[in-house]
């Protein structure tokens, strides 16, 4: 399975041209036969929308990006923008596209609310994490801050999942002598995932400027044995690929077969005083 990877910059709030954007993305990707091509989060909108989310929310028909999904039809394509519900709730959403549908909607289950973000004024929480069919494996969804939580990836891990993907918008904040300190947070959290439950962890982070904040990029992604199989750089628009190897998730499985040894009843721990 071929993983394309568009670490892209969306334009803020023209859904037109960044649809257009990820088409062109979309066709690049169908041209080395990629299998799969996985966008950032919110980019079809960018990030800090404030009051413009109720415009530019998209759904519950989804009719806003009919050619996006259309697409699907040759490449599987995971994507995200805010939603809106019947309800007229709104999330952060990502959806896998194949086959010309919506196979899989993951909606933000942890909206930061700490530092420069304030997400839970304009969006509600998701309240599930499922894993799902993707090319014969499991395949689960988590966005950004969601990964930061480890219970929400052992949940997907225990369901199943072995490919996560985490479409991300994470800003530059302190840098150190080796660049950015959180790239080197989020590297080694995206080592020990996919290293601890035999998977490919797959992080997707966009660049880019919005409100003078500097998202960063350094999309990465991990294999099975923890060993980094896609790197890309910082800062700079980009799409890359690699080869997702069923095959070394089952050596991996077959020399530390964790995944079964693991109690759930034991979830749920206890303080004693």
């Amino acid at each position: 399975m071929i993983i394309s990877i568009a670490q892209i910059k969306p334009f803020f709030g023209n859904l037109e041209k960044n649809i257009e954007k990820h088409l062109s993305y979309i066709s690049l990707a169908k041209k080395n036969e990629a299998d799969l091509i996985i966008f950032p989060e919110m980019s079809l909108t960018g990030y800090y929308l404030k009051d413009l989310v109720p415009s530019l929310a998209i759904g519950p028909d989804f009719s806003k990006i009919n050619s996006i999904i259309e697409a699907s039809l040759d490449i599987d394509i995971v994507v995200s923008f805010p939603e809106r519900d019947n309800s007229f709730n709104f999330y952060i959403s990502a959806a896998y596209l194949k086959g010309g549908r919506i196979a899989h909607i993951h909606r933000k289950v942890y909206p930061p609310i700490n530092g420069m973000f304030d997400d839970l004024k304009d969006f509600r929480r998701g309240e599930e994490i499922n894993v799902f069919s993707s090319k014969s494996i499991g395949c689960g969804m988590l966005i950004c801050r969601d990964m930061w939580h480890p219970e929400a990836v052992t949940s997907l891990a225990l369901s199943g999942a072995k490919l996560i993907i985490v479409p991300s918008a994470v800003p530059l904040r302190s840098i150190s002598q080796t660049g950015p300190e959180i790239k080197d947070f989020i590297e080694r959290s995206v080592r020990f995932y996919a290293e601890h439950f035999a998977l490919y962890f797959v992080f997707v982070n966009r660049v880019g400027f919005e409100e003078g904040i500097c998202f960063y990029g350094g999309s990465v992604a991990a294999g099975p044995s923890g060993e980094i199989v896609l790197s890309m750089s910082l800062l700079e628009e980009e799409i890359k690929f690699f080869e997702l190897k069923e095959r070394e998730i089952e050596r991996r499985v077959s020399i530390l077969p964790l995944q079964f040894e693991e109690r759930k009843d034991l979830l749920k721990g206890r303080f004693y005083e």
